[in-house]
């Protein structure tokens, strides 16, 4: 099976590759070449989500896409957002759906939850509340991979990353950490599984007090193999030492926490 996997520049991207690539031929899409690689079952494309032309070439001849590319920062501004969490998401569903790829695989967020308190917190049946600009790209990303599902087909698996650093930094993540190997062990899931019509599932490893009920994920087999408090940064803080601006009373952190950019003005 051949997969796209767009935004593989990235630090995400750089981290499962080795994992996939055993399993899968891996067709790297981004901005700029990956700065290590192509490793065997690799091939390189450079180009722009947002633009037709360029998704129309990488898509040619794959079997699935695994979507990874986006904006993010606490500083970002809708203007900022739009191309990259918002046209391009457009853009690769409807040409895959017009070349007749058979599944989409979205990295979404739990930023897409992040302006609930976590006290209490509990995702089941929750409607989505995102804390700032790239939370919201995530959830229209979450609603257009619905309509393609829905309307024309398409099978989509989305998974709503917790936090995916290299160790956990504190409390809060620990509550939501996945490694590289457990992340990319879910995205294999939903390139492979079978009956595959639309899931939701979370993007974790298996943590203390988790943030998120991952139950559907276990359900449909995954079963993750790290462990959150045995990757603790050698300067973890517990939730009593996590200054305000980390946003410890918000499921989405600091991005909760932070003020939200202005919209821009319209020139008149």
């Amino acid at each position: 099976m051949k997969i796209l996997i767009t935004g593989a520049s990235g630090r995400v991207g750089s981290a499962i590759r080795p994992y996939l690539r055993s399993e899968f031929d891996l067709r790297l899409f981004d901005l700029a070449p990956p700065a290590t690689g192509p490793a065997e079952g690799e091939e390189v494309v450079v180009g722009d989500l947002a633009s037709v032309a360029d998704v129309r070439e990488a898509l040619h001849g794959v079997d699935a896409v695994l979507h990874l590319a986006c904006v993010h920062g606490l500083g970002l501004t809708f203007e900022q957002s739009l191309d990259a969490n918002y046209r391009a998401v457009l853009v690769l569903l409807q040409e895959s759906s017009s070349a007749g790829v058979g599944r989409f695989v979205y990295a979404s967020s739990h930023h897409v939850l992040g302006a609930y308190r976590q006290a209490g917190f509990d995702a089941a049946g929750r409607d989505v509340a995102p804390d700032a600009f790239y939370g919201l790209g995530k959830a229209f990303g979450e609603a257009a991979c619905a309509m393609y599902a829905r309307r024309f087909g398409l099978r989509v698996f989305t998974v709503r990353i917790g936090n995916a650093d290299p160790t956990v930094s504190d409390g809060r993540t620990l509550r939501m950490w996945t490694s590289a190997r457990d992340l990319a062990s879910l995205f294999a899931l939903g390139l492979r599984l079978e009956g595959l019509e639309h899931e939701v599932v979370y993007g974790v490893s298996a943590c203390p007090d988790p943030m998120f009920d991952n139950a559907r994920a276990f359900t449909l087999g995954y079963r993750p193999q790290d462990r959150a408090e045995e990757n603790l940064a050698p300067g973890f803080r517990p939730y009593g030492a996590m200054p305000p601006e980390l946003g410890p009373d918000w499921v989405g952190g600091a991005y909760a926490a932070a003020p939200l950019p202005p919209l821009a003005e319209r020139g008149r």
